[in-house]
C-alpha cells in the first residue's frame, strides 16, 4: 500500500478525467489550447456549433476542474486554457527534421512523456538522476545525493512527480519535488522546488512537463508561490523556468561556497512563480 497514490491526489486526478469524459469538452479544451488567449463565449459557441446554454454548461464543468479559467473583460466573461494543465492535451507542430513521433514545441525537440506521482519504488532512479545533476557542477551546492529516507522526509508527499516513458511507467526520466520553506502558518502557501532531468532525456520537454504538473498540483492545493535558487551558469534551467512563468527576483552574490569546487564562492539567482489565480 505504501506505493499507492494518496487518496486526496487520486480524487483530484479523477475529477480531471471526469471533466474530460465528454468529447465536446475535450474539443473545447483543445480549441482554447490552440487559441491560447481569452475567448468570449460567442466565439466558442461558433467553433463548437452547439447552443450557448449547452456550451456554457460544458464551460462550467471545465472551470470547476480548473482546465479552463475565467477572466472578466469589461462586463463579459472570457475563457482561456489553464496553461499548467495544457500538456494533458498538447498542441504541437510536427518537426520534419526530427525522428518519427518527434514534435516541436517552442523550438525544442520533444517526444511524448507521461507524468505520474513519485513512488518509493522510484528511489534508485530518482537519486541517480539527482546525483548526475550534482556531478555536472551547476545544479546544487550539495555534491552527494541523500539517502531515500532523508529525501522522503524533506519533501511534501502531495507534490512529487516523475516523468516516465508512456509505454514504460517504470522508466523514470526526471523528477520534481517541493519542500516547505517554513513551519509558520503565514508561509503555508510558499514552497521551494527542485527539478532534475536525466542527461539522456534532455531536449524532450521533460523539465517543462514536470514543472507544468507541479504548478497545476500546487495551485489546486492553494499554494501561491514556488521558489528556488539557480546558479547563473545554469542558463538552460533559467530559460526553462522563465518559459514556465517564473521570474528572477534577484541575484544573491557570493552567497555560499561550493565544497566540491575548492570552496569557491558561487552566486545564486533567486526565482519564483506567484500564482495569478490565488489572491
Amino acid at each position: 500500500m505504501a506505493d499507492l497514490l494518496d487518496r486526496g491526489t487520486a480524487q483530484e486526478y479523477a475529477s480531471w478525467f471526469r471533466a474530460l469524459a465528454d468529447p465536446t469538452r475535450v474539443q473545447i479544451v483543445e480549441y482554447l489550447a490552440r487559441r491560447d488567449r481569452p475567448l468570449p463565449v460567442a466565439e466558442i459557441v461558433a467553433a463548437v456549433g452547439l447552443a450557448q446554454s449547452t456550451v456554457s454548461q460544458h464551460l462550467k464543468v471545465l472551470t470547476e476542474a480548473r482546465f479552463v479559467l475565467v477572466e472578466p473583460v469589461g462586463t463579459a466573461r472570457h475563457y482561456r486554457i489553464n496553461a499548467p494543465l495544457r500538456r494533458l492535451l498538447p498542441v504541437r507542430r510536427r518537426r520534419r527534421d526530427g525522428p518519427p513521433g518527434a514534435e516541436s514545441l517552442h523550438g525544442v525537440l520533444v517526444t511524448a512523456v507521461a507524468i505520474r506521482a513519485m513512488r518509493a519504488a522510484d528511489a534508485a532512479r530518482v537519486l541517480a538522476i539527482y546525483q548526475a545533476g550534482m556531478d555536472a557542477g551547476n545544479a546544487s551546492f550539495e555534491h552527494t545525493a541523500p539517502t531515500w529516507p532523508a529525501f522522503d522526509a524533506g519533501r511534501l508527499p502531495a507534490h512529487r512527480f516523475v516523468a516516465v516513458e508512456p509505454g514504460d511507467p517504470g522508466t523514470v526520466l526526471g523528477w520534481v519535488a517541493v519542500s516547505a520553506v517554513s513551519a509558520r502558518a503565514v508561509y503555508a502557501g510558499v514552497v521551494e522546488h527542485s527539478v532534475y532531468v536525466d542527461p539522456g532525456a534532455r531536449r524532450r520537454g521533460v523539465g517543462r512537463a514536470l514543472l507544468d504538473a507541479l504548478i497545476a498540483a500546487t495551485e489546486a492545493a492553494g499554494i501561491w508561490t514556488i521558489q528556488s535558487g539557480v546558479f547563473p551558469e545554469n542558463t538552460a534551467s533559467l530559460a526553462l523556468h522563465h518559459a514556465a512563468g517564473f521570474r528572477t527576483v534577484g541575484i544573491r552574490e557570493r552567497v555560499g561556497r561550493h565544497p566540491a569546487q575548492g570552496n569557491r564562492w558561487r552566486d545564486v539567482v533567486f526565482i519564483e512563480r506567484r500564482s495569478p489565480y490565488i489572491t
